[in-house]
């Protein structure tokens, strides 16, 4: 047992020697580990991505036509509702105070009207005669117009609160689901206010915001993806003509333009959802392709690495349509070739691999 003990040292050393001599040797070798992929026939598309919203065409949003107290709410978020079909009852006692108190402000805005035309006609004459500058009579003309509109627009709310008093019912405008509720039973609804959402849920779309300069390349009719429903056909249907700022979650400053993705099928959509997409702005199928990670620049040129007989070459080749992991090869590179993807940065010309 002594024996055996004072022979592991030496064993171990050999061990070591042996070890390093072989990492010497696979070192000395100047093979470099590499991955390939093969040159082959592909379809290369050059897409768009952004994030879009599922919305529906055709929302109604019903709005309280007087002051009111909410009495009973009929129906529920999720609810199909018909045309006409009532969705809510309501309390309109308080509507013919609200109406009388409109009409009292009608009546005081009457009687200023009635004065400002007076006066403008007064100071038409007293204009003529120079007794009085044009700024003073264009300043009187201005307001008489004002309180003429103004007056107009009291007059058309009185009428809509005097046809809401006569009726405790709200009625749905449209046939569609209830996607949302602005009021519960017992609330007091101000007049104006949403009371509930009307939604067509047989006619959605995507609605996308696009960067302005991607935005520029899309046109009606592209095709479009969806990554998580590779079934379901889309296409750009609309491109607003106008971008609007928006700031970033990151504080920057945005220019965006909308679009309206069409969709072919809307089973499994949740109005109000995130969903990725992909707009199509350019496509070529069955041309020779290779990973984007295989192509590099060098001096504004392209080129790969092509593997051949367990050796790098390096070669220049000409790029036609650039996609997201696939490149378009145009010149200089045949199909079934083998091209080294990432190549290793110590790989050069003639470089051996090992595979």
């Amino acid at each position: 047992m002594k024996e055996r003990k004072r022979k592991t040292p030496w064993i171990v050393a050999i061990a070591v020697v042996l070890a390093a001599g072989g990492a010497y040797a696979y070192t000395s070798s100047g093979a470099i580990p590499a991955d390939t992929a093969v040159a082959g026939r592909e379809t290369v598309m050059e897409t768009i991505e952004e994030t879009g919203v599922v919305a529906a065409r055709q929302v109604s949003v019903v709005l309280a036509k007087g002051n009111y107290d909410v009495v009973s709410v009929l129906c529920g978020t999720g609810d199909m509702v018909e045309a006409g079909a009532t969705i809510m009852t309501t309390d309109v006692s308080t509507g013919d105070s609200d109406a009388r108190s409109l009409e009292a402000q009608a009546a005081g805005m009457e009687a200023q009207l009635a004065q400002a035309r007076q006066s403008v006609g007064r100071l038409w004459s007293l204009y003529e005669s120079g007794a009085v500058s044009r700024s003073e009579y264009d300043a009187a003309e201005t307001l008489e117009k004002e309180l003429s509109a103004g007056l107009e627009s009291l007059r058309h709310t009185i009428r809509g609160v005097r046809e809401n008093a006569l009726s405790n019912r709200v009625e749905a405008p449209r046939a569609g689901m209830v996607t949302e509720l602005f009021v519960s039973e017992g609330d007091t609804a101000v007049m104006g206010s949403p009371l509930v959402e009307i939604s067509d849920m047989g006619d959605l779309y995507i609605r996308a915001s696009l960067f302005a300069d991607d935005a520029a390349k899309v046109r009606v009719g592209d095709r479009a993806i969806l990554p998580d429903w590779p079934d379901i056909a889309c296409t750009v249907e609309k491109v607003f003509p106008k971008a609007r700022e928006e700031m970033s979650e990151l504080g920057i400053a945005q220019k965006r333009v909308d679009a309206e993705i069409a969709l072919s099928d809307f089973e499994g959509f949740v109005l109000g959802a995130d969903v990725d997409l992909e707009i199509v702005i350019d496509e070529k199928a069955g041309v020779i392709a290779v990973p984007r990670k295989a192509v590099f620049a060098l001096d504004g040129e392209d080129f790969v690495y092509v593997a051949k007989d367990g050796r790098a070459s390096l070669r220049q080749i000409e790029v036609g349509l650039k996609g997201e992991d696939l490149y378009e090869i145009a010149a200089n590179l045949a199909e079934g070739e083998s091209v080294i993807v990432s190549p290793d940065g110590a790989l050069a010309d003639g470089s051996r691999l090992r595979l």
